[in-house]
């Protein structure tokens, strides 16, 4: 294995049973939500995953944590498989990989003062208690820039943007090598997003940190991504490096997702934009082929019929029958 690779994922699926529940019951099927995921984080990168709501990110985020059991496939971390340990090995593993969730109302503990928040990984783990915890803590919230009068307030007390540099505070606290960002400035302003951004990549230098980061929002993800790769209904359709995959995707997918992207500019504003038609596909029951052919402008009979490998165009990776035509 490559040494500078942190996080190797191979052939992975996570199958869930659908809910059937409520007053109109529907045959129980399997939501195919993700279905055959490969990729590698390098040291130190930042990994952007991307792709529309209900296409798998989050769910891959939580298989590369291990907080959900896959139904195939493997995840190493350091080399080592993530899956086929157990008891304290496990416990020592989990304390190099962390994650910071998408909301910071719901993903903190209303009846804790932040401190607690911060400090309860360094409890937990028994890395520090009492003043020894508290001075990790205060030191934690200054790289957050959170003031230490901030110590005994509660959740409800905080902004937004403030609340998720607790998160992030708490996600710091055991020295993690790799920390999952799942969709981390979605439900925060847009000037607030630009300052937490920012405050990840300072943190990310500081202390040698690899990020895989979630998102949607294309504009984000170029910000921050050294590379990136778009998921579609489970599957990764393209991978490659930040600047090669917007200047020249491949994808009719991609291509879309960078269609719909505002624009800022006013001349540029009316420009022509890929509008997706037919049908959308259902993670129940997928499509033969291309996934994506029952909305691709471009598909033949060959996308409805066989699904496309994944070419390498030297370092540029994508999953498309067009491109081989």
């Amino acid at each position: 294995m490559n040494n500078n690779i942190l996080v190797e994922v191979k052939d992975l699926k996570k199958h869930f049973l659908a809910d059937n529940s409520g007053f109109f019951k529907q045959k129980a099927g399997v939501v195919h939500a993700v279905d055959g995921v490969s990729m590698t984080i390098n040291k130190g990168d930042t990994l952007g995953l991307v792709g529309e709501s209900g296409c798998g990110k989050s769910t891959l985020g939580r298989l590369v944590l291990r907080l959900i059991e896959p139904t195939f496939g493997k995840v190493y971390f350091n080399g080592q498989d993530i899956y086929d340990i157990g008891g304290e090995q496990l416990r020592q593993m989990r304390r190099k990989m962390q994650i910071i969730f998408q909301d910071p109302y719901a993903s903190l503990n209303p009846r804790m003062p932040i401190s607690d928040i911060i400090g309860e990984p360094l409890e937990t783990h028994k890395v520090a208690s009492g003043k020894a915890k508290e001075k990790i803590v205060l030191e934690l919230m200054r790289e957050v820039g959170l003031r230490p009068y901030h110590m005994r307030r509660y959740p409800h007390q905080f902004s937004g943007g403030q609340r998720q540099r607790v998160g992030i505070a708490r996600a710091l606290a055991l020295n993690p090598e790799l920390i999952i960002c799942d969709e981390p400035v979605s439900a925060l302003d847009v000037s607030i997003q630009a300052q937490v951004l920012n405050l990840l990549k300072e943190l990310q230098w500081r202390y040698n940190l690899t990020y895989l980061f979630i998102s949607h929002d294309l504009r984000v993800v170029k910000y921050i991504s050294d590379k990136v790769c778009v998921m579609f209904l489970g599957k990764i359709v393209e991978a490659s490096n930040t600047e090669e995959i917007y200047k020249s995707p491949l994808h009719p997918y991609t291509r879309f997702l960078m269609s719909a992207v505002p624009e800022a500019n006013p001349r540029f504003r009316n420009r022509k934009r890929t509008i997706l038609e037919g049908e959308v596909p259902s993670p129940v029951n997928p499509p033969s082929g291309c996934r994506f052919h029952t909305r691709c402008p471009l598909a033949m009979e060959r996308c409805r019929e066989q699904e496309p490998e994944t070419i390498d165009f030297n370092g540029h990776f994508v999953a498309c029958h067009q491109c081989l035509a």
